[in-house]
């Protein structure tokens, strides 16, 4: 693939109604959506990072364009998945996330002021931030 050709996108969303309340149950769905994620990926040469927090998912793609794409309007036809937000998008350079076919990370109370500070409220409202801090929290 050639620098030129690698396409990065980054997207917000909350989780369905239908998602896990328990921790426990919610990190166990987390666990199958990455599963499936890395096999389909890896298929595709698409990396990246899905952040969870509180009931919202962070995530961001890179790879092959077309490939970016179709990965993300199958996660927008998912049901576990309200209320999308294409944050950022377009033709970058070189991968953030090159070593993960797909990884999750969830961020803890603990982690807030890391939030607070990036998105300057206070609060976590992840649908507000813009593609370079999602980036740099990610």
């Amino acid at each position: 693939m050639t620098k030129n050709s690698l396409y990065r996108l980054i997207y917000v969303s909350a989780m369905s109604p239908g998602f896990p309340n328990d921790p426990s149950d919610q990190d166990h769905e987390i666990g199958k959506i990455i599963q499936s994620a890395i096999r389909n990926n890896r298929a595709s040469d698409i990396t990246g990072l899905l952040l969870v927090h509180q009931s919202w998912f962070l995530q961001t793609l890179e790879g092959p364009e077309t490939a970016v794409r179709a990965t993300y309007d199958r996660i927008r036809s998912d049901g576990r998945h309200v209320a999308l937000r294409l944050i950022g998008q377009g033709k970058v350079d070189s991968r953030q996330f090159g070593n993960w076919n797909m990884c999750a990370a969830r961020l803890s109370a603990a982690d807030d002021a890391i939030l607070a500070t990036l998105n300057r409220r206070g609060v976590f409202e992840p649908h507000r931030l813009t593609a370079t801090t999602a980036l740099r929290l990610l």
